[in-house]
């Protein structure tokens, strides 16, 4: 299945016990890709599924090249994906499924010991007991304690970290430690160009031998590390903030001092050649005074007058845009063109509608948030219907009928749209 790389020493350290056999085997059960919801393959064209039928033999292969020193990452798949509203592509990079399993199981590791500088008051976004519900709930505390804050993000984050510098945090962090040369190995692994997607990936802005490319396992854990000195020095310096990968929420007392920390943090991230936006109309940064709004994670935390708390809500924007969304990919043609049926359509619709719910239940306003996904779905469906019977059979249906069906009309609570803030 797999060939050694070029290039690879003999004398490398390698990192057998960490990546043995039953390791990987482990990290297979606890994957993704052992499950009915796969991840795609890579650009050798091996499946999930695939792999998983001569998991066996895969897995002795995949060890023997690890032992041996041999094994390397291949290069990775891009997928262009239309933004949501936009003519733009976001573009995702897959690894091969075996190069997914070695850094699932690096990641189970190193996760495991807490081996790197990572965990740090600030840091939120993947780690592990953490993550958007403890940023969001840390987030409000602050926002109670302080009037002003500087809401910001480091541009083009993934894509511009310096290689060089995340390999050394690496090192520093891990010493002589066997598993150093392999991931190295994997921050270095890039896009496979051909023809065909030269050009969509000049227009994403990705350089070649810069950045860590998004959609390999490691690359959540490793951002962090790049950030893990930075924030270090915003603490040292006494300034609370919630930062969840590249997304950040510095708080203060003051305006002025809201203005030195924008300086502060522009000369901190220039040292490791990253940046934030300057401050300008329609910039991702912005100082937010008291009892202003602020967007983060896609919550708006707010003030409620008549509490006089800061709650976190999901904005009427986020709802609209949730609404696009879903009538767009649940949508009759959409569905027709990817080879769906109708009873898929309606299963999926609503498993889609309980994602969201899942992700926003601790939203203040999520009773709302609960009504208005389900007259989505409701909506979305007839709409189908109607696309395929036309309206004059739809309106000829009782409402016994249309409730069987799952089109019924969910009516709203008098006075439930209004926000009290």
């Amino acid at each position: 299945m797999l060939e050694p790389k070029s290039g690879r020493t003999a004398d490398a350290p390698k990192p057998a016990k960490l990546l043995s056999r039953p390791r990987l085997r482990d990290a297979w059960k606890q994957s993704r890709d052992s499950t009915s919801n796969a991840g795609r393959p890579g650009i050798d064209g091996v499946t999930a599924q695939s792999f998983a039928a001569n998991l066996d033999s895969n897995l002795d292969s995949l060890s023997k090249h690890l032992r041996s020193g041999a094994y390397g990452p291949t290069r990775l798949k891009s997928v262009f994906i239309p933004k949501e509203n936009s003519t733009k592509e976001r573009m995702i990079c897959i690894p091969s499924v075996a190069d997914r399993l070695v850094q699932r199981a690096i990641v189970q590791y190193l996760v495991s010991k807490k081996i790197l500088p990572i965990y740090n008051s600030s840091s939120f976004g993947f780690i592990e007991g953490l993550g958007t519900p403890a940023a969001i709930r840390r987030a409000i505390e602050l926002r109670t304690k302080y009037d002003w804050c500087l809401k910001t993000d480091i541009e083009t984050f993934f894509d511009s970290i310096p290689r060089q510098y995340l390999k050394s945090r690496v090192a520093q962090a891990l010493g002589r430690h066997s598993l150093v040369p392999i991931i190295s190995r994997i921050v270095d692994c890039d896009i496979k160009l051909y023809p065909g997607n030269r050009e969509k990936v000049r227009k994403q802005g990705i350089r070649m031998g810069v950045g860590l490319r998004q959609g390999m396992p490691l690359s959540p854990i490793l951002a962090n590390l790049v950030l893990s000195k930075f924030d270090k020095q915003i603490q040292c310096r006494n300034i609370e903030m919630v930062r969840y990968a590249d997304d950040l929420m510095l708080f203060f007392h003051t305006k002025e001092a809201a203005y030195s920390g924008h300086e502060l943090v522009k000369g901190i991230l220039k040292k490791i050649r990253l940046s934030i936006p300057e401050i300008e109309d329609g910039s991702k940064t912005s100082f937010v005074g008291p009892g202003d709004p602020i967007d983060f994670l896609g919550r708006q935390i707010v003030f409620v007058r008549s509490t006089g708390k800061y709650v976190a809500r999901i904005s009427d924007k986020k709802i609209a845009n949730i609404r696009r969304q879903i009538q767009n990919d649940y949508a009759l043609q959409k569905r027709s063109d990817i080879g769906s049926t109708l009873q898929d359509t309606v299963v999926e619709l609503w498993q889609s509608i309980s994602a969201y719910l899942g992700a926003y239940k601790d939203a203040d306003n999520f009773s709302k948030l609960d009504q208005e996904l389900r007259n989505i779905a409701r909506t979305t469906i007839s709409q189908v219907f109607i696309d395929i019977f036309g309206q004059n059979a739809l309106s000829k249906l009782t409402s016994t009928q249309k409730n069987f069906l799952g089109i019924g009309h969910l009516d709203f609570p008098e006075g439930l749209n209004d926000l009290d803030i």
